[in-house]
């Protein structure tokens, strides 16, 4: 089985990215694909970019030319739930386009294939993807610095699983958070690429989940050193979860 994991900020991935043993580096559509070895799993490491047509054309690479039989997206998103807080882990149950509107022609959030309902993920992959999420949480401690558990206030990390926004715009202002909110209710976090790639993957059949750490609230309330949250905690996040997610894969 190959997997393709891919990550839209490189503050995310960089750790993995040190991790892999590599076999090949292909240059592709102004994109780096790395294939090789991870923690014993054949795997394609790629650094999509930000936004939906990166995502999906980053997806769509990983599928139709690196023969990714399985996709797993990381990253970071903005809490939408009042229940999301910052160093919580949510891991999609469904992904939804939410600045998609061809109304009058279909109602809002209708997407051509899918339909309105947004996009399933897969449940045995979400499942594993969850589990090594919790097994990560319940061990924080022994892979965040307590100076980064402290400063963050990380000690009673939570795992979702929960529906997740997408759009082509960063959330940081607290009227378009309301929106998403009051027009999709059941969203718990946004971000900027997991629909896409869910897209991407049910159209071609693919199995695929979305993780995404939280670190901010959408509303311009984000951690006082948002940098240092990328670099120590969310790359460290990313790198334990994916790896525990390798080790219990069948």
């Amino acid at each position: 089985m190959k997997i393709g994991i891919i990550s839209a900020m490189y503050e995310e991935f960089d750790r993995l990215l040190q991790a892999v043993e590599v076999e090949k580096k292909t240059a592709l559509g102004m994109r780096e694909y790395i294939e090789g070895r991870l923690f014993g799993r054949e795997v394609v490491l790629v650094f999509s970019q930000w936004g939906k047509t990166a995502a999906a054309s980053t997806t769509a690479n990983l599928i139709n030319v690196f023969a990714a039989d399985l996709v797993v997206f990381t990253g970071v998103a903005g809490g939408l739930d009042p229940r999301a807080r910052v160093g919580d882990i949510v891991v999609a149950e469904r992904l939804y386009h939410h600045d998609v509107d061809a109304s009058p022609f279909k109602p809002r959030y209708f997407v051509p294939l899918v339909g309105p309902n947004g996009i399933l993920t897969d449940g045995r992959t979400s499942d594993l993807l969850a589990e090594a999420a919790r097994h990560f949480a319940a061990h924080i401690g022994e892979y965040i610095a307590r100076e980064d558990v402290e400063e963050f206030a990380l000690q009673n990390v939570l795992v979702h699983r929960k529906n997740i926004a997408t759009g082509d715009q960063f959330v940081k202002t607290a009227s378009v958070k309301e929106r998403i909110v009051s027009d999709l209710p059941d969203m718990f976090a946004v971000e900027m690429e997991g629909a896409a790639v869910a897209q991407v993957c049910w159209e071609h059949g693919v199995p695929f989940a979305v993780m995404r750490t939280i670190s901010d609230t959408a509303d311009g309330d984000s951690p006082r050193d948002y940098p240092k949250f990328l670099a120590r905690v969310a790359s460290t996040y990313s790198f334990y979860i994916v790896k525990e997610f390798l080790d219990r894969l069948p």
